[in-house]
């Protein structure tokens, strides 16, 4: 039963909900439901949010969102780094069914803005290795097999005004499982503004800019007898269809609306902030979604976070959502977590938590450690 749950939620990390499809494409469903492109792209891992605060905040960190852990959602925010800064984090998803999420990023002052390194790794964990004539293994293949996605990134960003700050990534992107694998190269492009209007920022980025690739490996290759008399073999490999990226547009505003100076509500006593922000997410796979992220903070030390993601589809619906302390369907996509903001030899240390609810595909649990940088 584990092994059955395992392979739902990583078919849910690859594509969120497969839409009908025939010889024609994408076609509508009984229900009349409209089709999606779910499921239509490869690397579907690029979609889950990275980060203790980003998932805390529900994805919505476009305009916020400063130092190495910027690389994975909008490498604009990198652009703040003035000193050596290191991310590094764990998601666990789905509750305990062994799916396991990593990431680590470094950054440093260097070319008049920011160079930073980027790695994001995801595993399955553990499956069960079955065929149809050893359906309890094959000793051939070995009792398990594991899946596996990587995208490692490199990365420069820059403030090209006091309000206007730039930034993008190449990105190397592999998923697959030991003998076969899919490969591709892509791009990153993001932007902050500070409109100087009450606090507003304003935050875009596109995201997994790539063409198509095949996958390749020795799990796709055969061998065929080309000639009787000498037995000659030819190798040769199966045909695969070409799989592209799952593009995305993010565009948030954020606003501080107590704390800073241009406050919408003024500076109050300088001990409280608080800050909100909205994000729309168009993927060429994915219906659009909305998302929402509020966050409190004490003397910049700590910070409550709470948020909610829209996924413009039916899988809340279809959610019993009978796991996790956030219980029943109108919870689906949201989150809460806290962070701290410590300094160590003048340079701030930070450890941030999240929780997400996802129904029945359980929980998301992100622990985030961050040093240096701004």
């Amino acid at each position: 039963m584990t092994s059955i749950r395992a392979l739902v939620a990583l078919s849910a990390v690859v594509a969120a909900t497969a839409g009908a499809q025939g010889i024609g494409g994408i076609l509508p469903t009984a229900d009349g439901a409209p089709p999606t492109r779910a499921g239509t792209r490869g690397a579907n891992f690029l979609h889950l949010q990275v980060g203790a605060r980003t998932n805390a905040l529900a994805g919505a960190v476009g305009s916020s969102i400063v130092g190495s852990t910027a690389w994975f959602t909008n490498p604009a925010g990198a652009a703040t780094i003035d000193a050596f800064s290191i991310a590094v984090g764990r998601q666990n998803l789905y509750g305990d069914l062994g799916i396991k999420q990593s990431y680590a990023a470094v950054s440093f002052p260097a070319v008049g803005g920011a160079i930073g390194f980027a790695l994001n790794s995801l595993t399955s964990g553990d499956i069960p290795y079955t065929n149809e004539t050893n359906p309890y293994g094959d000793p051939q293949q070995g009792q398990f097999f594991e899946w596996s996605s990587t995208a490692a990134s490199l990365g420069y960003a820059r403030r090209l005004t006091d309000r206007l700050d730039v930034g993008g990534s190449l990105k190397f992107i592999s998923e697959g499982l030991p003998q076969v694998k899919t490969s591709w190269i892509s791009g990153d492009v993001g932007t902050q503004f500070r409109t100087g209007l009450f606090g507003l920022v304003l935050g875009g980025s596109l995201l997994s800019i790539g063409t198509a690739a095949h996958a390749d490996g020795t799990m796709i290759e055969r061998t065929t007898n080309t000639n009787d008399v000498s037995r000659e073999v030819t190798r040769f490999k199966l045909y695969t269809r070409p799989a592209d990226l799952p593009t995305a547009f993010r565009f948030s505003a954020g606003d501080d609306l107590l704390g800073s100076a241009e406050s919408l509500f003024g500076r109050g006593s300088g001990q409280h902030t608080f800050y909100a922000e909205v994000d729309v997410t168009d993927a060429v796979d994915l219906a659009a979604q909305a998302a929402v992220g509020l966050e409190y903070g004490f003397r910049n030390t700590l910070f409550l976070r709470g948020g909610r993601r829209f996924f413009s589809d039916d899988r809340a619906a279809k959610s019993a959502d009978q796991s996790g302390f956030l219980h029943g369907k109108g919870f689906f996509g949201t989150s809460l977590g806290f962070g701290l903001r410590l300094p160590v030899n003048k340079h701030p240390f930070r450890f941030d938590y999240s929780y997400t609810a996802m129904g029945d595909l359980r929980d998301i649990q992100v622990f985030s450690l961050e040093f240096g940088g701004r």
